[in-house]
């Protein structure tokens, strides 16, 4: 099978777990949670090959995996307390004073970076050796910075009010993106940016596909609001949604780049045919969802003042 085909079947089959995952509510939306969990935990580990790949020198993964279960799994168990209310499914009036718990608060933040800096810390002391200790604790904190932390922006952009709207709007944008960068670049790309990560990128591909991004974000918009019960904003809030998202897509695309140039490897990893890796998938997106999530709940505390 020819690499378009093996690409188009893979995304297809990626697509639409990603569509069951964000749209069954049933059970606490548990599928999107194991959905989640799974791209995080993948990415982490494909992190830490291209970092290992670096340095030449072995990083023992499980502390950056647990650490990404346990962010993960806090965030989305804060998230659904709100939904675990008497006659929901397994109520317990104890689970719920445990969920209770897990609200976001400060102590509990600032909890978690402390049990995570001890762990990190006594791990390396443990190891009886020096070299790389600096750049493997800057590897470890970078690792949970980008990927939990950034992916678990998911479910608090599902928190907002109508958040499978927010979900489906920061998803077409980010799509569009990468979509209206390749197709302009490549037929009217003619001046490189000169990008060190990248130096195929064009200053017209940028432009034009930013201008072709915003266009179909608007007329996404104007389908959804004319067919769906969907948060009222006016077209320049969506325009400046979609700038935002456009430049954060680029963002993370570049970044993961840059990474991957470092580390002197083509993709993250081979697990998605036609693809590379979980981090060639994601990569935009983990700039974008967090972007999308600041950008409405500004632009919401700004409607209440």
């Amino acid at each position: 099978m020819g690499e378009t085909p093996k690409r188009l079947i893979s995304g297809l089959l990626i697509a639409a777990a990603f569509i069951f995952s964000i749209s069954y509510q049933g059970m606490y939306m548990f599928p999107l949670y194991a959905f989640t969990l799974l791209c995080a935990v993948l990415g982490i580990r494909e992190f830490y090959d291209l970092a290992e790949a670096k340095i030449k020198d072995k990083i023992p993964k499980t502390l950056g995996i647990i650490s990404t279960i346990l962010l993960l799994t806090l965030v989305y168990l804060a998230w659904q307390a709100n939904h675990y209310v008497p006659g929901a499914p397994l109520y317990h009036e104890g689970i719920k004073k445990a969920l209770n718990l897990l609200k976001f608060n400060y102590a509990l933040l600032g909890g978690l970076i402390f049990v995570f800096l001890f762990s990190l810390l006594k791990i390396q002391l443990l190891k009886n050796r020096v070299e790389n200790s600096l750049i493997i604790l800057a590897i470890y904190s970078m690792s949970v910075i980008y990927l939990p932390f950034t992916f678990s922006h998911l479910f608090l952009l599902y928190s907002l009010d109508n958040g499978l709207f927010y979900v489906w709007m920061v998803t077409w944008a980010t799509a569009m993106a990468d979509t209206g960068g390749y197709f302009m670049g490549k037929a009217f790309g003619r001046h490189k940016v000169g990008f060190a990560v990248s130096p195929n990128k064009t200053y017209e591909g940028y432009i034009l596909g930013g201008v072709m991004q915003n266009l179909l974000v608007l007329g996404f918009y104007y389908v959804a609001q004319k067919n769906f019960n969907v948060p009222q904003y006016g077209y320049i809030e969506i325009g400046i949604f979609g700038v935002i998202i456009y430049f954060a897509s680029i963002l993370g695309d570049l970044s993961e780049s840059l990474l991957k140039r470092d580390a002197g490897i083509k993709d993250s990893g081979g697990l998605i045919p036609g693809h590379g890796g979980v981090l060639d998938l994601l990569d935009a997106m983990l700039i974008t969802i967090p972007a999308a999530y600041y950008y409405f709940y500004i632009v919401q505390e700004l409607r209440r003042i």
